[in-house]
Formats: structure tokens, C-alpha cells, sequence
């Protein structure tokens, strides 16, 4: 009777099998995974920490290399206009008294002919003034292609930013994503605890309807051990990787920190140089459209936006709209570029001068910018979600399209940067709405920016 009754006990069930290989792929898949991300970490310190030393060395000799270019050039440019302003002055003051002399009759003439000796000395001072502030005009073209060559740089080392800001998003990325495979792994382990109970529950089912074989009851026991070896195993391994999550959590607001810092450090510098360039505000713009044709813009407080600020006034100062023209006239707003699509030939070189330094295409700014102290109100001006130099007036309140907001399956997005408001010319933007369009809303017809200047804020 006992014989036959172990020949009829059923097979051990396949379900702990099944289990026992899910729980081994996962635990391959998150050995994998933490050691590609291990080495993706020390390979990223080790890049980064590298571009933000070139970086800083690179941005230190920008800065004092422009302020002695800028101090040194107007130095001698004010020498050279003084000396030419007096020798051009004692000049015309004598030769009006030698033809005095002249007409007073003769005995003048020999007062006429030491005049006319004094005269011809100081055109040899004046032709001497007149090489010197030569030399100083060459020493001041070299020292421009120097800045040139630092404003070259200084567009690399952005792009090199940009595309760290863009490694963080990704590491960021898969931080959630370890998160999501961090709470699948509970699931797991919940679903081993369960299938533990479940063999206890069946070997204490077996034990109560029947005599317990020795031979059952060690192949549960074994089984049961195994689930809970692994189950420890599970748990070690669920630690562990808290606390990698943790440490990457805490290198990545490290980073944060640091990137805050080099943007109050950029801000910083951007309001010094505004104030030491244009002065103390506040700043005003021209866009010229011909002699009669002219839209006056006003900054935005230098607090608020001084790097978008500093940006846009040195492509005004640096003529690099000159030759654009306003391309796109919507309902909402009117956009301008340095873009000509009337002509290709134009259209090229300012897109080269763009890409030269370094304004195209990866934007002009350096980072976001955004208050809500200045929003998209009527009659205020932006840049595009890229950071310029392609900018826009806003023809009505676009504060809900331009400002920040959410969209859906993107989540929440800054507002464009707003930099400034029109004071003047609100004539002349009605005209260009009023020019007829393509379908796709491109103006027809050529609307030119013949030249671009700052405003001091006396003159105004």
C-alpha cells in the first residue's frame, strides 16, 4: 500500500521553473545595465570636468584680451582725433590770417611768407599725425581679428555646453527609467514571496491530507531554500542599486548647482560689459528701413535679461542684421532674420557671417532666458525658442503662446526669451502687415533692414 501510493505522486510543477528563469534574466538585465552605466559615468566626469576647465581658461582669456583691445583702441583713437582736430584748427586759423596779411599790402608780405613756412611745418605734423593714427588703426584691425579669433572660440565652447546640457537631459532620462526598472524588480519579488507562500501553503497542505514522503518534503524544502537565497539575492541587489540611484541623483544636482553658478557668472559679466560698452541705460535700439522708415526699440531692464540683453546689442552694434530683412508677417507676430530670400548671393554671406561667429545654428544665446517681470505683451520683441538671431515683434498679447507653458507629450517648455518693447514706429510695422503674402505667410515683397545702431539714451 505505501509503494503505490509513492508511485502515484505527481510530478514537481513547472510554474517554479518558469519563475526561477524570469528572475534570472532580470537579474542579468540589471547587472548589465549597471555596469554600462558605471562606466558612462566615469567616462562622462572625466569629459565634462575637461570642457568646463577649457572652457573657464578660454572665456578668462576672452575677457581681458576685449577689455585691452577696447581700452587700448579708444585711448589712441581719442589721441589721433585730438591731434588731428588741433593741427586741422591751427591749420585753417593761420592760412585765414596769411590771405589777411596778403590783402593788407605789402608790408605784409613777409608776414604772409613766415605764416605760409609755419603752415607747410604743420602739414609735415599733420601728415605725421595723419601716419601715426594709420598705425594705430592697423594695431587696431589686428587687434580685432584677435577678438574674432576669441569670439570663434567662444561659439565652439557653447556648442560644447549645449551638448553637455543635452548629456544631463539623457543621464536624467535614464535615471527614470532605472526607477521603472527599480519598481519592476519589487514586482518581482512580491511575485517570489508569493509563489514562496504558495509552496508553504501546498507542503503544509500536503503534510495535513496525506503521510509526507522524505523524498517530497526535501525537494520543497530545497525549492523553498533556493526562492529565499534568491530572494536575499534580490534584496542586496535592490539596495545596491538605491544607492547608485541615489549618488547619480546627487552628481547630477551637483551639476546643477555648478551650471547655476556659471549662468549668475555669465549674467554677471553680460550687465558689466552692457553698462562699460553702452552705458549705464536705458538702451535703446534703431532698425532702419530706409532714411524715413525706422522702428525705435527700448530694452528690457538690464537686471531682468542682461545676457539676452548684452546678445542682441552687440548683433546690432556688430551690423549684423544689416541686409536681413522681415520675412514672416502672421496674425500675432512679425518676424525678422538675417535672411534674404530674394537674394541668394546675400542670403549666403550673412549665413556665413552668422556661422563665423557663432551666432548659427545653434542660436545666439548661450543659455535660456525668461522673466515674468517682461512678458510677451503687444508690441514687445523676442527671440525664437532657439535663441535667436531670428526674432519677433509681438503683434498681440501672446503671453499664453509664447510664454511658458505645457504641451502635451513634451511637458512643460520656458517661454521664448522677450528682451525688449517698441516705443516708435508702429506706423511703419502696420505698412509691412499690410504687404501681401504667400500662402505660408512670407511676405512677397522685399522689406530690407539698411542699417542697425544704438541709441544713446541723451540723445533719445
Amino acid at each position: 500500500m505505501t509503494t503505490a501510493k509513492h508511485e502515484a505522486l505527481p510530478p514537481p510543477r513547472s510554474g517554479t521553473s518558469l519563475v526561477v528563469t524570469i528572475l534570472l534574466m532580470a537579474i542579468s538585465a540589471l547587472l548589465s545595465g549597471y555596469v554600462t552605466s558605471t562606466i558612462l559615468d566615469k567616462e562622462y566626469k572625466i569629459i565634462f570636468a575637461e570642457m568646463q576647465k577649457d572652457c573657464h581658461q578660454t572665456q578668462n582669456d576672452y575677457l581681458t584680451c576685449r577689455s585691452h583691445a577696447a581700452e587700448e583702441t579708444t585711448k589712441w583713437r581719442i589721441y589721433a582725433d585730438q591731434n588731428i582736430r588741433a593741427c586741422q584748427g591751427y591749420v585753417e586759423r593761420h592760412l585765414g590770417e596769411d590771405i589777411l596779411a596778403y590783402k593788407l599790402g605789402s608790408d605784409g608780405i613777409g608776414k604772409a611768407i613766415n605764416r605760409t613756412l609755419e603752415h607747410e611745418a604743420l602739414q609735415f605734423e599733420l601728415t605725421q599725425s595723419e601716419a601715426k593714427a594709420t598705425t594705430l588703426l592697423n594695431s587696431n584691425i589686428i587687434l580685432n581679428q584677435e577678438v574674432e579669433a576669441l569670439e570663434k572660440d567662444r561659439a565652439i565652447r557653447t556648442r560644447q555646453i549645449k551638448n553637455f546640457v543635452t548629456e544631463l537631459e539623457d543621464a536624467e532620462r535614464a535615471l527614470e527609467l532605472r526607477d521603472l526598472e527599480r519598481v519592476e524588480c519589487d514586482r518581482y519579488y512580491r511575485d517570489l514571496i508569493n509563489c514562496e507562500e504558495s509552496l508553504d501553503q501546498a507542503k503544509q497542505d500536503k503534510v495535513n491530507n496525506e503521510a509526507p514522503s522524505s523524498h517530497t518534503v526535501k525537494q520543497l524544502s530545497d525549492q523553498v531554500q533556493a526562492l529565499q537565497n534568491q530572494g536575499k539575492m534580490k534584496e542586496a541587489m535592490l539596495e545596491e542599486m538605491g544607492f547608485t540611484i541615489n549618488d547619480a541623483r546627487k552628481e547630477i544636482q551637483s551639476w546643477k548647482v555648478k551650471a547655476e553658478s556659471l549662468v549668475e557668472k555669465v549674467n554677471f559679466r553680460s550687465r558689466r560689459d552692457v553698462l562699460k560698452q553702452y552705458g549705464p541705460g536705458p538702451h535703446y535700439v534703431q532698425i532702419a528701413l530706409s532714411q524715413e522708415e525706422t522702428i525705435l526699440l527700448k530694452m528690457a531692464p538690464l537686471d531682468l535679461m542682461s545676457h539676452t540683453i548684452h546678445i542682441f546689442m552687440n548683433l546690432i552694434q556688430e551690423k549684423m542684421y544689416v541686409g536681413g530683412t522681415f520675412l514672416l508677417a502672421r496674425e500675432h507676430i512679425l518676424v525678422a532674420a538675417p535672411i534674404d530670400a530674394f537674394d541668394p548671393e546675400n542670403n549666403q554671406r550673412l549665413e556665413e557671417e552668422m556661422v563665423d561667429e557663432g551666432y548659427f545654428p545653434d542660436g545666439a544665446l548661450l543659455f535660456h532666458q525668461y522673466s515674468p517681470e517682461f512678458p510677451h505683451e503687444k508690441y514687445t520683441v523676442g527671440f525664437s525658442s532657439t535663441g535667436g538671431p531670428l526674432f519677433y515683434i509681438n503683434i498681440q498679447d501672446n503671453i499664453e503662446a509664447h510664454g511658458p507653458r505645457h504641451i502635451d507629450n513634451e511637458g512643460d517648455v520656458e517661454g521664448d526669451p522677450v528682451f525688449a518693447e517698441v516705443v516708435e514706429g508702429f506706423d511703419v510695422i502696420q505698412r509691412i502687415l499690410a504687404l501681401p503674402r504667400n500662402e505660408d505667410d512670407s511676405l512677397n515683397t522685399r522689406v530690407q533692414i539698411v542699417d542697425t545702431y544704438i541709441v544713446e539714451s541723451d540723445a533719445k
